[in-house]
């Protein structure tokens, strides 16, 4: 424990990040929290069935945001909100890639800044596990996704802090094991004179679909009974009541869907949303696993509690040749692990075992993201929309409220620093950096008005998004820009690009001037 601590104090004094006079008692934990490929409307308190009572606690004793953004897929999300630039500034353009040397993170940051860091969980920032900014640390640099929950194979190696670690052979799931070192890490800072950082990015519920039996049962009956479409339903009139929902419709039935009274396999189809429900359900079991552990350390009252997902549920229905390389829509195929052969997701083999692999097609993704269209990897409201809790207790003026919102994961970075009493340097251990493009949402955590962002754009693989106000312009890959009002129109039904072509060119100039800026000089 002393070399720890020396160790942190070593590395604090190596930063530039100035901070305020307050005391380290009285400058707040910050504990963040994100799922992996969780949809809108998951959760309990965003409508769901699923159970999430600690998750729920946490909307119930702070705030929920009505809108809150990412960047449509993993990799970019995380460039976003641990630096608060756009994934293009820091040069990862798709799900995976190294940030280059012109920003900094936010643990390289609150580090500087006198926090104790730590993080558990999904790092992509490949080829780097140093996982630098932390002190402690244990994760995975897998960029693929989990792969598997019970074992690790081959794409899928771990770091306890800087050295490999081996996984148990027996009695593992990655969701637990992330939280028993964010616990043991919660606890170590108990014993630290500093405030602490704690990122948590879990695995769940990206796939493969793999939960544990106790947690499937749950909702084996559940989804038989619902079907998709009744699912769908009940979550609109759910987001309705809870005013998350706003002027809109509910998206229409993905026409890749069948109708459920129609599906051929309802027993398999029904276990698929089973097992992603248990992943979810096992993520909030082991988030109240946290909790608890900052109020047996006596943190709980002094932590800023923030949770949101890295993208919309995927649709996609991976699968892996046994050369370990990721495809689509070959369910004739299967897949190696460590020389032993994994059945590939087809009706009549049920999921949740770690020796199957796939996941839960549109029929559930379109369900996830209730009420709106699209999925992970694209720039309608289903890739890009998030839910985004906050709790940060004596600071909320209205506990339980659902605010509008409008911020971005880069938008998470300042707010940090600013809940540290920290400020955003223009250099950073003797590199110049670029300034920070998010905004702090402090004032939006203290009921103040928030000036926002003048516009916000995207781009992912060609699809490509710019929202001002209430208008969003969107477009896939090689396609002709739509124009959605989303005041009255969410679900991006209404294409108004015909009838407002000013409105078009105007939009598509600013975003044209964002991508030159922010992309490398490419329009």
């Amino acid at each position: 424990m002393h070399m720890v601590r020396w160790l942190v104090w070593m590395l604090c004094g190596l930063g530039c990040v100035g901070y305020g006079t307050a005391s380290a008692s009285e400058r707040p934990n910050i504990l963040l929290i994100m799922a992996d490929d969780m949809g809108y409307s998951d959760a309990g308190c965003y409508g769901g069935e699923i159970e999430t009572p600690h998750i729920d606690s946490l909307a119930a004793e702070g705030i929920r945001f009505r809108e809150f953004y990412n960047a449509a897929v993993c990799g970019t999300t995380r460039a976003a909100l641990m630096t608060g630039l756009y994934h293009h500034q820091v040069g990862v353009r798709t799900w995976n890639g190294v940030r280059n040397d012109r920003c900094l993170n936010i643990g390289e940051a609150l580090q500087a800044a006198g926090y104790h860091t730590m993080m558990v969980g999904k790092w992509t920032d490949t080829k780097s596990p140093s996982f630098k900014g932390f002190d402690r640390s244990f994760g995975s640099l897998a960029n693929l996704g989990p792969t598997n929950y019970f074992k690790m194979n081959h794409t899928d190696e771990h770091f306890l802090d800087k050295e490999v670690y081996t996984l148990p052979e027996e009695d593992y799931f990655k969701t637990d094991a992330y939280t028993d070192y964010a616990v043991e890490f919660v606890q170590e800072a108990a014993t630290v004179e500093k405030p602490f950082f704690l990122y948590v990015a879990y695995l769940a519920p990206h796939w493969p679909l793999h939960a544990k039996e106790q947690d499937i049962a749950k909702y084996r009956e559940r989804y038989r009974q619902l079907g998709w479409e009744q699912c769908r339903a009940d979550r609109y009139k759910r987001l309705g009541e809870l005013g998350l929902l706003g002027d809109t419709t509910l998206a229409p039935r993905d026409p890749a869907v069948a109708p459920w009274e129609d599906a051929p396999h309802k027993d398999w189809e029904a276990e698929r949303m089973a097992v992603y429900a248990a992943q979810i359900d096992c993520m909030d079991q082991n988030i109240g696993r946290i909790l608890a552990a900052l109020k047996e350390t006596g943190r709980e009252d002094n932590t800023v509690i923030m949770f949101l997902s890295d993208n919309g549920a995927t649709e996609r229905y991976p699968k892996a040749t046994k050369e370990g390389n990721f495809y689509l829509d070959k369910p004739d195929r299967t897949w190696r692990t460590d020389g032993t052969r994994t059945k590939p997701l087809v009706p009549g083999v049920m999921p949740g075992p770690a020796d199957t692999f796939g996941g839960y097609g549109p029929e559930w993704a379109h369900v996830s993201n209730t009420p709106v269209r699209g999925y992970k990897q694209s720039s309608y409201e289903g890739g890009i929309l998030t839910p985004f809790i906050v709790k940060w207790p004596g600071k909320m003026t209205n506990p339980g409220d659902v605010v509008q919102g409008g911020g971005h994961v880069m938008d998470v970075m300042p707010t940090c620093l600013e809940i540290a009493g920290a400020t955003y340097p223009e250099r950073f251990k003797g590199r110049d950096i670029l300034p920070v493009e998010g905004k702090s949402l402090v004032p939006i955590f203290e009921g103040r008005e928030w000036e926002g962002h003048e516009a916000l754009f995207w781009e992912l693989n060609g699809d490509r998004g710019v929202r001002r106000g209430d208008w969003k312009l969107v477009a896939r890959k090689g396609k002709p820009w739509e124009l959605y009002n989303l005041a009255v129109d969410r679900a991006e039904q209404q294409d108004r690009a015909e009838t407002q072509p000013d409105l078009v060119e105007e939009m598509a100039a600013l975003y044209r001037a964002w991508s030159i800026r922010c992309n490398e000089g490419r329009p």
